[in-house]
């Protein structure tokens, strides 16, 4: 028995020096190469591999994918997404690698109408993002929960898509437009029209103070007010939808009479 023990140990041991062989070479290595190197290094060192490991499984199933067809780009997405999850959970790239493995995944899954477990896969990688962000190894709230937003919405679940979106404007220092936008859209699908003068508000109004010290400012005050207007109507709120028209032409005018540039 100790005999077959030392035998398995010096193919493992064999197996690490050749993988690190191939790693300090000077050549540059294919993407099946660096999948081979690092499936046999990150049961070794885990926390410097598996996300290399990671990485690699990624973009192997691409390249695989184009030339061998979407069934074997699913098994190595399958097997990246499994890598991901055994990083450990304070690994400083561990959300990141998990979302991306998860992300290409759940696309595979998808293409290979595999719905149900593409939304699974959705579902964990906004978990994911969620614990990474409290863990201090994402920055944003919402991280990983975009695909998850355009899932729910394309099954007609805008209020959830919505909340999903929403979920980073209170972590958001300076709110962007077309962000704002996709979730203003989301609340007014769910019926919540008011919600989403609430969010373009919160924006019209960041915008105003920027007037004074950013030449860029009028400019995009003048869109804001524009689709704002639009969605006050919706809401049945014609007079402040009104006021809206016509603040921005008055910021039209402003810019004429300037010289500077409309949009």
């Amino acid at each position: 028995m100790n005999h077959s023990g030392n035998i398995s140990q010096n193919i493992d041991q064999d197996a690490v020096l050749r993988a690190r062989t191939m790693l300090l070479g000077s050549g540059r290595l294919s993407l099946p190469q660096e999948v081979e190197a690092y499936r046999v290094l990150a049961k070794v060192s885990p926390a410097a591999y598996l996300p290399k490991l990671v990485r690699a499984l990624i973009s192997y199933g691409y390249e695989v994918g184009r030339r061998r067809g979407p069934e074997r780009r699913l098994v190595l997405h399958a097997e990246a997404a499994d890598a991901a999850r055994r990083i450990g959970v304070g690994h400083p790239r561990r959300t990141q690698a998990l979302c991306d493995a998860l992300g290409a995944y759940e696309h595979a899954l998808f293409v290979l109408g595999r719905r149900t477990e593409g939304l699974a896969a959705c579902e964990e990688m906004t978990e994911a993002g969620r614990v990474g962000f409290e863990r201090g190894q994402v920055a944003h709230p919402a991280y990983g929960s975009d695909r998850l937003a355009v899932v729910r919405a394309e099954e007609g679940r805008h209020g959830e898509a919505a909340d999903l979106r929403m979920r980073g404007v209170r972590a958001e220092t300076e709110v962007s437009f077309w962000p704002v936008v996709e979730r203003a859209a989301e609340l007014e699908a769910a019926g919540r029209g008011e919600e989403a003068v609430a969010v373009f508000t919160g924006l019209v109004d960041d915008t105003r103070r920027k007037t004074e010290g950013d030449s860029a400012a009028p400019a995009h005050l003048v869109w804001e007010l524009v689709y704002r207007s639009r969605m006050l109507d919706a809401a049945g709120r014609h007079g402040e939808a009104g006021a809206d028209r016509r603040e921005a032409l008055a910021v039209l005018d402003r810019l004429a009479e300037s010289g500077e540039p409309r949009s």
